[in-house]
C-alpha cells in the first residue's frame, strides 16, 4: 500500500482540497539535491512574511473589535455605569456575534496565509507534491500541517507509532488539536471581554486587543511554517541517507535488514507520532531493501545483533537512527536514550548536543550529511567518522 494512503487513510474534504492546492502550486519535478542556500534565504523570507501578515491580520481584527467595544461603550450606553445586564445583554449578545463573524474571517484568512506560503516553500525548495505515487504522502501531510490537523492515529507497516501512549493521551491531544487555531482564538476574545475587564486595566483592554491578537496570530503561524519547513527539508535529510548508504542495500544480509527496519520502526514509536517525515523513512527502507511484509517490531531481540555488524554496518544503523531521530516532530528524551543505547552496543558514545544542534541546522536549511551525522557521536573501535 502506497504511504500517502497508511498515512493518511480517509482525509477529510479539506485535507484532499489543500493536498489538491499544494500538488497544483508546489514544485513541477522534484529535485534530489538539498535546496541551495539561495533557495533557503527564499523559503526563510516566506515564512518571515507569512508571520507579518498574520500579526498584521490579528491588529486589524482587535483594532476592529477594540473599536466596537468603544463605540457601544461610550457612544451607545454612555459609559455603561449605570445600566444593568438585563438591559445591556441583547446589545452584548450581537456584540458577541459580531466577534465571532470577524474572527472566522481572520481565521479563514490565517489558513489561507499558511497554506499560500507553504505552497511557496515547497515551490523554492524543489520538492515535488505530485498527487500520484509516493510523493502524495507530501502533499497531505503539508496539508495538514496548514490545518493544524495531529498526525493521524493509523499503524505504519505493522508498526503502531503510538504503542507508548495511554488512550487517554491520545484523546487529550485530540481534543487540544481541536481547540488550537479557531476556538482557541475566540475564547482569547472573550477572556479579554469578560475576564480582564474586570480588572483594574477595565478601560484600556479594547485598546491591548490589536498587538495580543498580534502576538497570538504571529504564534500560530509560526508554528505551522516552522513545521512545514520540517515535512519540507526532511525528505532531502531521508533521501541523503538513502543515498549515502542503501543504494547497494540487497548487497546485505538477512539479519541485518531486519536490524535496519526495526531501528526505523523503534524510533518511530520513541517518538510517539506518526510524523510523515519518518513514514518516508520506513516506505524508502523497505523499497530498497526489498521487503514486502509488515514489520512484527521487536527491538529487544534485535539491538543484540549490532555489535556483530561489521564497521559499514552499525554506521548504516546508527546513522540512520540519528537521522529519524531529527527529522520527527521533535527531539524525544526516549529517543534519544534509544540512540545512546544503540551508540553503547556499537562501543560508542553519543552527543545529545549535537544530535540537538543537528536538528536545528536542518530547520536552518542546512543539508544532513554523513559527516554530520557521525560527528554526534564519538569514533569507536571500528567506526570512524568517515564511515
Amino acid at each position: 500500500m502506497p504511504a500517502a494512503d497508511i498515512y493518511s487513510p480517509e482525509p477529510n474534504l479539506l485535507e484532499r482540497k489543500f493536498a489538491a492546492y499544494l500538488a497544483r502550486h508546489g514544485a513541477d519535478d522534484s529535485t534530489p539535491e538539498h535546496p541551495t542556500a539561495q533557495r533557503v534565504q527564499k523559503i526563510r523570507r516566506i515564512t518571515r512574511w507569512s508571520i507579518g501578515l498574520s500579526a498584521l491580520a490579528g491588529i486589524l481584527s482587535g483594532g476592529i473589535i477594540g473599536g466596537a467595544e468603544i463605540w457601544m461603550r461610550y457612544s451607545l450606553f454612555d459609559g455603561m455605569d449605570d445600566l444593568g445586564w438585563r438591559d445591556t445583554w441583547p446589545y452584548w449578545a450581537g456584540f458577541y456575534a459580531f466577534v465571532g463573524v470577524i474572527s472566522a474571517i481572520e481565521i479563514a484568512l490565517l489558513y489561507a496565509l499558511a497554506l499560500g506560503g507553504i505552497a511557496r516553500i515547497t515551490r523554492h525548495s524543489g520538492l515535488a507534491l505530485s498527487q500520484d505515487g509516493g510523493h502524495a504522502l507530501f502533499s497531505h501531510s503539508l496539508a495538514r500541517a496548514a490545518l493544524e490537523f495531529p498526525s493521524p492515529q493509523v499503524t505504519i507497516y505493522g508498526i503502531d507509532p503510538y504503542a507508548y501512549v495511554a488512550n487517554w493521551k491520545l484523546t487529550a491531544l485530540n481534543i487540544a488539536y481541536k481547540l488550537k487555531v479557531g476556538v482557541s482564538s475566540f475564547i482569547l476574545r472573550v477572556f479579554l471581554r469578560r475576564v480582564a475587564a474586570r480588572m483594574a486595566i477595565r478601560g484600556m483592554v479594547p485598546l491591548f486587543a490589536g498587538p495580543l491578537y498580534a502576538v497570538w496570530n504571529a504564534y500560530i503561524i509560526g508554528r505551522i511554517m516552522s513545521e512545514a519547513q520540517m515535512r519540507t527539508l526532511g525528505p532531502f535529510a531521508v533521501d541523503t541517507l538513502m543515498s549515502e548508504h542503501f543504494d547497494t542495500a540487497q548487497g546485505l544480509d538477512a539479519t541485518e535488514k531486519r536490524v535496519i527496519l526495526h531501528a526505523a520502526g523503534e524510533m518511530l514509536t520513541r517518538g510517539r507520532d506518526a510524523h510523515p517525515n519518518q513514514i518516508y523513512l520506513i516506505s524508502r527502507l523497505r523499497h530498497a531493501l526489498d521487503h514486502r511484509e509488515d514489520i512484527s517490531l521487536d527491538w529487544d531481540a534485535l539491538r543484540h545483533h549490532l555489535p556483530e555488524l561489521d564497521a559499514d554496518g552499525q554506521a548504516r544503523v546508527l546513522n540512520l537512527l540519528t537521522v529519524s531521530c531529527v527529522i520527527g516532530p521533535g527531539i524525544h528524551r526516549h529517543q534519544l536514550a534509544l540512540l545512546r543505547s544503540a551508540c553503547a552496543d556499537c562501543g560508542a558514545s553519543l552527543h545529545a548536543d549535537r544530535v540537538k544542534k543537528l536538528r536545528k541546522a536542518l530547520m536552518r536549511g542546512e543539508p544532513v550529511t554523513r559527516a554530520a551525522v557521525s560527528r554526534a557521536r564519538s569514533p569507536a573501535a571500528g567506526i570512524s567518522h568517515a564511515s
